[in-house]
């Protein structure tokens, strides 16, 4: 009797085996995934709840920064006389300015040092050139360098002209210079004006000089018409325009007009800068910007009056802004620390993302022991001397009318207790936070490694789902074999049966 291959586990013998196969398997997939799939979705809820938690910090570093920006919670109003249409002058506060009130006049702005000169056709100008060179000296200049060290170096440039070079062409090359220098360029009816700025107003912060070699011929405009050297000017002309020219000996002539400081008096005081702006070294607390002198409609110079004074209002809603951000974290981070709850033993997952998370639960309690115990060391204040409250479930609350009493008593030394670039509250924070959220910082660090665990529980699935198909592969044989064999039983069951069948019928 030849036995067959049996394809189908059951076929041979009639009994259900592909049943018991797929428990089989069943079975062993479920034990698998109690070890692989449930800890890798573990660990996929671990990995979010790291990335909220991330995210939730870097918002409150994000408003913790945007208040401690230099000049963020300065929160003085600034008020003047001026026609707000037509402003002469804007104030701006720094953190530290202080209550004031003073009249302002602006007498004299600030320019850069320029030359002008006309090139008139009636005079036989070409507008084309002999070929040479120019070349432009600004002076010297005094900078700092990467190590803070006084620095002085020379600001001098040149450009080659060609043969036949326009002053279209000579105002595009000079122009492609490194120090601000600016020539313009206007055609008149009779012919051109051509004026060269120095990059940087001010008396004497630059020291312009011009000067040539040319290879005259007579077919072109020679460039000796650009020297310009105001120290060895020597006469001054005037044309029929009243305008006056330094001609030098080379026969060139340019309107000369000197670099100038801007001017200002702050209640008949003078200030001087070499650019229209004066910086809170010049009036402490404050930066002027000046655009138009201070006339009145006969000429005459004129003040108008600046009052800087505490807005309370907007110091209560900046501290608004942080107590919301403040409580807005708290939320977040109860929220992904809420333990799951059991039921018969099992995990319902329904708790925080964080769930009782150790690491969670240090950061916040270290947030609220800052925030809680804070002093400014050299005034002693506290936030509760500033109508901060601290509430039972972590929470801050402001009490607005407490908190614009200590901003009306001491601007200076709460907004210091906050804010302080080097020790205040805001800033600490902000600083501990960082080193949870920057790039490579704890948290990112942690994500990484629970991103590896979760791509080890992936290849621990992939390996099961080869394992599982080994599995099922070795029942099949097991159970075809069986079957073949039980399916050979019935067959010479079913022979010997009909011979005995066939015996008792004799």
């Amino acid at each position: 009797m030849s036995s067959s291959t049996i394809t189908s586990s059951g076929v041979g013998s009639g009994t259900d085996f592909e049943s018991i196969i797929s428990a089989s398997v069943s079975a062993k997939r479920q034990q698998y995934e109690k070890r692989t799939t449930t800890r890798k979705g573990e660990a996929e809820i671990e990995r979010d709840g790291l990335n909220t938690l991330k995210s939730a910090m870097s918002t409150f570093k994000d408003a913790c920064d945007k208040l401690t920006k230099k000049n963020s919670m300065n929160t003085h109003a600034i008020t003047t006389t001026q026609n707000k249409d037509n402003t002469c002058f804007t104030v701006t506060g720094e953190s530290d300015c202080s209550n004031t009130n003073f009249d302002l006049a602006v007498t004299q702005l600030a320019k850069a040092e320029s030359v002008t000169q006309q090139f008139k056709t009636a005079d036989g100008f070409k507008n084309s050139f002999s070929a040479g060179k120019i070349t432009i000296d600004l002076g010297s200049e005094t900078y700092k360098d990467d190590d803070g060290i006084e620095q002085t170096r020379e600001r001098t440039f040149s450009v080659d002209i060609q043969e036949g070079d326009t002053l279209e062409l000579i105002r595009k090359r000079l122009n492609q210079n490194d120090y601000d220098l600016n020539v313009g360029l206007i055609k008149t009816e009779d012919g051109y004006s051509l004026s060269i700025t120095s990059g940087s107003t001010g008396k004497d912060t630059s020291n312009l000089k011009i000067t040539t070699e040319s290879t005259d011929t007579a077919d072109h405009d020679s460039l000796n018409v650009f020297n310009f050297d105001p120290s060895a000017e020597t006469t001054t002309e005037t044309d029929d325009k009243g305008m006056e020219h330094k001609v030098s000996a080379s026969g060139s002539k340019w309107s000369y007009q000197e670099g100038k400081d801007a001017w200002i008096e702050v209640d008949g005081h003078k200030i001087t800068s070499h650019t229209n702006k004066f910086d809170d070294n010049q009036v402490s607390g404050l930066n002027i910007t000046v655009n138009q002198l201070t006339k009145d409609s006969n000429g005459n110079f004129t003040t108008y009056n600046v009052d800087v004074s505490t807005d309370e209002d907007a110091a209560k809603n900046k501290m608004q802004e942080f107590v919301n951000a403040y409580n807005t974290l708290m939320s977040s981070m109860d929220k992904l620390y809420k333990r799951n709850s059991y039921s018969d033993g099992e995990n319902q997952y329904d708790g925080g993302d964080l769930a009782g998370d150790s690491q969670l639960k240090s950061v916040q309690n270290t947030l609220q022991t800052m925030v809680v115990r804070f002093t400014k060391e050299n005034t002693g204040k506290s936030i509760f001397d500033c109508g901060l409250e601290y509430n039972k479930d972590g929470t801050l609350s402001l009490d607005s009318d407490a908190f614009k009493k200590s901003i009306d008593n001491s601007f200076n030394s709460v907004v210091s207790l906050f804010t302080d670039e080097d020790d205040g509250l805001i800033k600490q924070l902000s600083d501990y936070v960082k080193e949870y959220t920057q790039t490579g910082g704890i948290l990112s660090e942690r994500i990484e490694n629970v991103e590896s665990e979760i791509d080890d529980w992936e290849q621990k699935i992939s390996d099961n789902e080869e394992k599982l198909e080994k599995y099922e592969a070795s029942l099949r044989t097991k159970y075809g074999n069986l079957d073949s064999l039980m399916s050979s039983y019935n067959t010479s069951l079913s022979y010997i049966s009909s011979i005995l069948s066939g015996s008792k019928s004799k």
